[in-house]
């Protein structure tokens, strides 16, 4: 992705974009999921298309689009394969976690693009929000996948993290909460008559990460109020409030200390503006805290990064819009918009991991940066702003956590 750099942060945080791959880092082993001779575990939710065997390869025809799903779900894995596009106009890419029902495939996808504007290796979410990571005005990353030949493909998938390698080139290195599991196919465009070839289809199955509550309404234990307003649970939602006059801020903030992470909020804030607080210390100012927020409030802001007691404004939300050519530009803004406008409850993903952090609103990206200046551990919290008339409801905070072995 196109970064944007502000003294030492990196807007759109992708600065690893472009690596070539280590086949000596972190070395797993590939089980091949394609026995060269049938389609045994694999199977085709639609009515149409035509899958065919030979020559140790997979082969797609078809009058329009399909996909050749797997038949098992996986959740983190590393998976490898090779694709060949055949001349003419074509387009193709592997699902990745992807969902199905009758005639239909949805979810992340891993493009092969073949077209003047080189897109192979972004991101794309077939059936859903469209481009997540396209890879406009990256010619380093532009020119690792080869139009007349075998491509390799690398895609590893663990927690929210997903990272597209291209010929051993990373393309795409993204965070995303939506899908955590899902199965693996491989695409036909639907242009008709053309054959789409696959071989070397390989993956090692890494179990799956699941969300974990850490407030779950029965109860504040591992947390405590300081400052400011009341904290209380009230039919098994946290409650806090604060009146105009109280000038303090409040804070509900976490026993324990958290260094990387990805958490997942349920709010509904009816009064006031909010934040949640990470990496972040309490002190005996009148904020009493100091640290990045992610913002909870009612408007186009929610979903920024704000540093208390220091940088103030990191970040505010759609800050990558750019990167967007600009027929794009249009979709994600209409995406924004719904996102943070027009339900009673919202959902927010703060993923913080190394320098990098990223929040989604909805199923939307708010902001993706890398800022090595910032705090690497600290408390969680929730904040009632002084000053304001606050009120803000929160159902449920979960951490993403690896499923231990049962």
């Amino acid at each position: 992705m196109l970064m944007l750099r502000i003294g030492m942060i990196v807007y759109f945080g992708l600065a690893l974009v472009g690596q070539t791959l280590s086949q000596d880092k972190d070395p797993v082993e590939l089980k091949s999921i394609f026995n060269g001779t049938t389609v045994s575990g694999w199977h085709n939710p639609f009515d149409w298309g035509n899958v065919e065997v030979a020559d140790g390869e997979i082969q797609l025809v078809a009058q329009k689009k399909f996909f050749l799903m797997s038949d098992k779900v996986y959740g983190d894995y590393v998976f490898e394969a090779e694709v060949r596009l055949p001349p003419g106009k074509s387009n193709s890419g592997f699902m990745v976690r992807g969902q199905e029902a009758k005639n239909r495939v949805y979810g992340y996808q891993a493009e092969a693009d073949p077209t003047d504007r080189k897109w192979s290796g972004g991101l794309y979410d077939e059936g859903r929000r469209k481009w997540l990571n396209p890879l406009k005005d990256q010619p380093e990353v532009q020119d690792a996948f080869k139009k007349t030949d075998w491509n390799k493909y690398r895609i590893v998938a663990e927690g929210d993290h997903l990272q597209f390698f291209v010929n051993d080139q990373l393309t795409t290195d993204y965070y995303d909460p939506v899908d955590l599991v899902g199965r693996i196919g491989l695409q036909h465009h639907g242009e008709k008559d053309q054959k789409y070839r696959f071989r070397n289809i390989k993956v090692a199955d890494q179990g799956k990460h699941v969300w974990e509550k850490i407030f779950d309404g029965s109860s504040m234990d591992g947390w405590k109020a300081i400052g400011g307003g009341q904290w209380e649970l009230k039919d098994g939602v946290l409650l806090g409030t604060s009146s105009k006059t109280e000038k303090r801020h409040g804070l509900l903030i976490s026993e324990k200390s958290y260094s990387d992470f990805t958490v997942r909020l349920s709010f509904r804030l009816t009064a006031g503006n909010s934040g949640f607080y990470f990496r972040s210390e309490a002190n005996d100012s009148n904020v009493a805290i100091a640290g990045i927020q992610a913002e909870l409030e009612n408007s186009p802001l929610i979903g920024g990064l704000y540093e208390t007691g220091g940088r103030q404004w990191l970040v505010k939300p759609l800050h990558y819009f750019d990167v967007f050519a600009e027929d794009r530009q249009k979709t994600r803004k209409k995406q924004w918009e719904k996102a943070h406008q027009g339900s009673e409850w919202s959902t927010m993903v703060v993923s913080v991991h190394g320098d990098r952090i990223v929040t989604h609103v909805g199923d939307i990206l708010a902001c993706d940066l890398i800022d090595p200046k910032g705090r690497k551990e600290g408390k969680f919290a929730l904040q009632l702003h002084g000053g304001q008339e606050m009120k803000i409801e929160v159902r449920s905070i979960e951490l993403l956590v690896k499923q231990k072995n049962k």
